[in-house]
Parts: C-alpha cells; structure tokens; sequence
C-alpha cells in the first residue's frame, strides 16, 4: 500500500478504482463536501478540478459556480473520464466538460483559470514541485488553488490498520516519505515549501479530522476485506502465499474491522489537510 506509479493511473488503478467506484466514492464523500466547502466557489468562477476521477466533486463545484461559471474535470485516466463524461451527460449540467490531461505536464483547454481544486488527485506527479509551477501557470494572477490531501499515516488507522497487519504476514518495505503515494503531502511544513518552491504564496493549511467508512457506507468486516484485495490491489500479494497463509490474513483483517463496525459501516479515524494557496 506503498502508493501507485502517477502512470498506473491509465492502466490496472484505475481500472480497479472505476471497478469498485461506489465503495472508493462512498469514502470520500464526506472529505469531498468539506473540501468543496472550505474553497467557497463564487458563481461564475471557472475551475480546473484535478485528478477528478469519475466527476463527483466537479459536479458539485459546478452546481456552486452556476451557469455563469465552468468546471474542467482533469484525469490521467480514460476510464474514469469515459464514466464522468457519461455521468454529465445524465446531469443535465450544461457548465462541466473533461479532459484526459497529465496535469504535470500539459495545459488544459479551457486555462487560465480563476479556481484551482483537488481532492486527493496531486499526491502522485512525478515531480510535485515542477506539477506545481506547471498547474499554477494555469490560473490567472491571484488565483486560489485548494487541495486536500491526506495527513500522515499515523493520523489514519483506517490505513495504517491494513499495512499492520499486511506487515504482520508479509515483509512491507517502508515508503519513501516524498515518493509519489497517498501520504505523500501528509507534512504540512515541506509541503508548504514545496508549494512555495513553485511559485504561490499565502499558503495555509487546515486539519480536517473524520471517521472514514472504510469500503463505503455500510459496509460489514468481509466485504471491508474483499475491498482492501481486490480494490486496494493486496490480492496479488495473497496469491502467492500458502492457503494456510491467506485465511490466516483475511480472518485478521477481518478481526481488525470488526473492532470499527457499527451499523454505519467500518467507521475509522481519518485526519486530511486542506492546503490553500494564492497565484
């Protein structure tokens, strides 16, 4: 659970991501709302949403900026831009369109841009601080970008919960801190710098902190574990131990979730940073 390849995302990711859409959706609905919430779009502001997925947080961007305003959904993965784009087409929302685009290093049609947003889309560039001076050359002077990311490991057992007991079975190497992966912006201070390094200012961060229903809204402990093999890509790993071993760590998993179940769902602590920052 070391993180993906930014160009997985085109391949066998995001494949998995667009296969169990509902359950990674259902997650994150609650930090997407807040995010949305914290950048307070005006109407008529034009926005690039970035590593927007199937569309969910550009839709709601959009319904915020009103007719007068645009939305441009951007992913380095073509099946979840083919899922938004028929997603918008069921909307009715005349003010959102979507690009294939790999956001380190392309400009999308459409810039300059007033807003600038992600939610959990930016923590796999190649290179986080050249994606930066790339992505803010995409807003007019001034303009404000928000992101959320999520905060350290240790601050999301819902994570860290699975890499113990994946550790426990199997030898996990350690991730490399600034290595593309979820935890990558999870320190708030060299974060800050490298958005400084390119080129905006004014930076501040907030801590969201909420209970993350892990595998989705109510979800029972077998198919939390079901989620975290075949969503979370661990079958793989469990494919090439023993039978023995394999029911050895779903019945631990499964253990691990039903310590958090509740008629909710899998209900974990989660803690995400919410960065804001100026042209």
């Amino acid at each position: 659970m070391s993180g993906h390849d930014f160009s997985e995302w085109a391949g066998d990711t995001g494949n998995r991501w667009r296969e169990h859409i509902d359950r990674f959706e259902g997650m994150l609905t609650e930090i997407g709302d807040a995010i949305v919430a914290h950048a307070g779009f005006a109407p008529g502001e034009r926005v690039a949403d970035v590593g927007c997925g199937c569309g969910p947080t550009t839709f709601a961007i959009a319904q915020t900026v009103g007719s007068e305003g645009h939305v441009a959904g951007l992913d380095v993965a073509p099946q979840l831009i083919a899922l938004a784009e028929d997603r918008a087409r069921d909307s009715g929302l005349s003010n959102v369109g979507f690009e294939v685009l790999n956001c380190e290093t392309g400009t999308p049609a459409g810039a300059p841009f007033d807003r600038l947003f992600s939610r959990f889309g930016v923590m796999f560039f190649g290179d986080s601080t050249a994606a930066f001076a790339n992505m803010r050359s995409w807003l007019k002077s001034g303009g404000r970008m928000d992101i959320a990311a999520w905060g350290a490991p240790s601050e999301n057992p819902w994570f860290g919960g699975v890499g113990g007991v994946m550790a426990s079975h199997f030898d996990m190497p350690p991730p490399e801190p600034d290595a593309p992966g979820p935890f990558r912006f999870g320190d708030a201070e060299a974060t800050t710098a490298m958005l400084e390094a390119a080129g905006f200012s004014d930076v501040t961060v907030t801590e969201h902190r909420a209970d993350q229903p892990f595998g989705g809204p109510g979800s029972t402990p077998a198919e939390a574990v079901d989620f975290v093999l075949r969503a979370l890509g661990m079958q793989d790993l469990l494919n090439e131990a023993s039978p023995e071993k394999q029911a050895a760590v779903k019945a631990d998993l499964e253990a691990m979730f039903a310590a958090h179940h509740s008629d909710a769902g899998i209900m974990m602590p989660g803690c995400s940073l919410f960065y804001s920052a100026r042209a």
